[in-house]
């Protein structure tokens, strides 16, 4: 019961995220850099990770872990104030896609403002206007973390563009936990690898070239690459 209670309210922020356009405080192609990252242990090493903390629910945190001994993948799920996490056994080429996903976002992630904002912002100052925009103002939201062992970036409430697709696959693989269903997050293959292509087309050179090269051809031991 306080799992499908969880996952409505997870659903909510999710609409929630993607029904403010107007009021998202982040560029909507690219994440922010975050301090936030995630730990290796010697036998469950860390693929990739999402936390998301809403404003008035519990937050939530998903790690896709490989174990050295057993050789296989698993999707953990922990929801706060909860002790024992949700677990999904996922395969390689889901794992390892994901993770090309979130090292491509991870990695382009800059505190650049979107254009839309610093076209408004330039017409302002031409005109001599002060007043203050909207889309400077707060609001309670969702904010999400997306990171590996070496790096992490977040935003909160995207509107549009590259980083509510993250929220939207992030929901996906939720819901996958959540019904014991794998096939959620492998119908959104082609979603994953085209999203991947967006955030790495960001990402300057060779560094745009390394990420697009890896969605098709999957390196060796490639989740002890950081």
């Amino acid at each position: 019961m306080i799992m499908k209670q969880h996952f409505k309210l997870a659903l909510a922020g999710i609409f929630l995220a993607l029904a403010l356009p107007v009021m998202s405080q982040d560029t909507d192609e690219h994440l922010k850099p975050s301090d936030y990252k995630g730990l290796n242990s010697y036998e469950n090493v860390l693929c990739w990770g999402e936390k998301v903390r809403p404003s008035f629910s519990e937050s939530y945190e998903i790690q896709c872990l490989y174990n050295r001994q057993s050789q296989k993948f698993r999707l953990e799920l922990m929801v706060e104030n909860q002790e024992k996490p949700h677990v999904l056994d996922i395969d390689e080429e889901l794992a390892y896609q994901l993770r090309t996903l979130f090292d491509a976002a991870v990695y382009s992630a800059t505190n650049l403002k979107s254009k839309e904002w610093i076209q408004t912002k330039l017409d302002m100052l031409k005109a001599d206007d002060d007043r203050e925009m909207i889309i400077s103002m707060g609001l309670d939201g969702t904010t999400y973390y997306f990171y590996n062992t070496s790096s992490g970036a977040y935003c909160w409430s995207p509107g549009n563009g590259n980083n509510a697709g993250m929220v939207v696959i992030g929901g996906v693989i939720y819901n996958a936990i959540g019904y014991n269903d794998i096939e959620k997050i492998r119908a959104k293959l082609p979603q994953i690898k085209s999203l991947a292509k967006s955030y790495a087309s960001l990402l300057q050179e060779p560094y745009r070239e390394y990420y697009l090269l890896r969605i098709d051809k999957m390196p060796g031991n490639w989740w002890d690459d950081v």
